[in-house]
């Protein structure tokens, strides 16, 4: 029985599959392998770190009336995040500025007492020479006279100490209004309304938004060449197929002693928000000048089982078909890859579209794309939609 369904099987499979018969061509689309001038790159890993990140604090003592956001809330600079109740501190302005009334009122009298004392003086200078009064009396409305200013200049700076004053409750009263210090997210809220809060105590935790940082781990020996040729790089999230060019680049004169590394900082811009804190990240860095290499595009690069490979159409005496060619990528730039790969020579077509399903001897159907026109596609895809 056992033999019998064997032979079964075998005819069956036999009359499914005619004799001599071939696969039909996979369609593909292939590049030229190319030998360009391009910077040698490192791979660099680390993590993105907030440019801003602390928490924003009460400046007045007072009973919560208003925290305006919660957790996850997205605020920009000068947005109202708390209100503090300012009823006491308006009701001391307001009595500074009756006492700056009293004092003005003051200052109006002494002035009015000045002239007078002015006036009696002049009037004893004749007197005085026609001998109608004393020399004694002439002295006395000489002294009055000196303390009518002394008593208006005293008057006068007390009218400035309760201004100084006024300034100094006005800024209080617009502290009770606590404001957002820069673009945020707010990630965590530490104060509820009618709760006492003191100067000094959190209301929330903010995270800056709108630009982010990339912490690089970068070994000593690159101090120089960093320096020199890193300036906008492209940052890759790992985890997803996001790429970010940084806007600028500096880097942290520090070595750490037991690491031998240092840090290298690149600005990310981040509009949408899409990064966060503490993502990894990794970088192909330039640490070299230019000089010609093997370059491929990154979709043709495939990995499957710890090996890294392309497929080479090759064309034969039965057609074109598919050679499997193991690579070593030696850095990435931009959408290109430099690769180290004996027996790969430029011309050489490497299959970039439909290499996944492809088998050593399938037999190919190819459309040849030459290297500008897939240029062009990638900069046409990566323009917003």
């Amino acid at each position: 029985m056992y033999r019998f369904t064997i032979l079964l099987l075998a005819a069956i499979a036999s009359s499914a599959t005619p004799v001599g018969a071939q696969m039909p061509p996979v369609s593909v689309r292939a590049v030229p392998v190319e030998l360009r001038k391009v910077q040698p790159h490192h791979r660099f890993t680390g993590s993105l770190r907030a440019i801003s990140r602390g928490k924003v604090a009460a400046l007045e003592d007072g009973r919560v009336l208003e925290v305006t956001v919660r957790e996850g809330a997205a605020v920009k600079r000068g947005d109202v995040i708390a209100v503090v109740d300012s009823r006491r501190l308006e009701a001391q302005h307001g009595e500074l500025q009756a006492g700056l009334m009293t004092a003005q009122a003051l200052v109006t009298q002494r002035e009015a007492e000045l002239r007078q004392t002015k006036l009696d003086l002049e009037r004893s200078h004749s007197l005085v020479g026609r001998n109608a009064i004393s020399q004694q009396q002439h002295e006395h409305n000489e002294t009055e006279v000196a303390v009518a200013e002394a008593r208006l200049a005293t008057d006068q700076r007390r009218i400035d100490e309760i201004k100084s004053q006024l300034e100094l409750f006005q800024v209080r009263l617009d502290d009770t209004t606590v404001r957002a210090p820069y673009d945020a997210q707010v990630i965590e809220r530490l104060a509820q309304p009618g709760e006492w809060i003191k100067a000094g105590e959190p209301f929330v935790t903010l995270v800056s938004t709108g630009q982010i940082e990339a912490w690089l781990e970068i070994p000593e020996r690159y101090a120089g060449v960093l320096s020199q040729y890193a300036n906008q790089s492209a940052v890759k999230i790992v985890g997803s197929d996001k790429q970010f060019i940084a806007a600028s680049a500096k880097r942290v004169n520090e070595v750490h002693p037991r690491t031998r590394t240092f840090q290298f900082v690149l600005t990310l811009a981040d509009p949408e928000s899409e990064l966060s804190p503490g993502m990894s990240v990794d970088a192909w860095l330039p640490i070299g000048p230019e000089q010609d290499d093997l370059t491929i595009p990154k979709d043709a690069v495939v990995r499957s089982g710890g090996s890294t490979f392309i497929y080479k159409a090759v064309a034969g005496d039965e057609g074109t078909t598919a050679v499997r060619q193991p690579i070593q990528v030696k850095f990435e730039t931009g959408h290109w890859v430099v690769i180290d790969a004996p027996g790969l020579t430029p011309g050489d077509m490497v299959i970039i579209e439909g290499n996944e399903r492809l088998l050593p001897g399938t037999p190919l159907a190819v459309t040849k794309v030459s290297a500008p026109a897939l240029q062009a596609e990638v900069q046409l895809d990566r323009q917003p939609r």
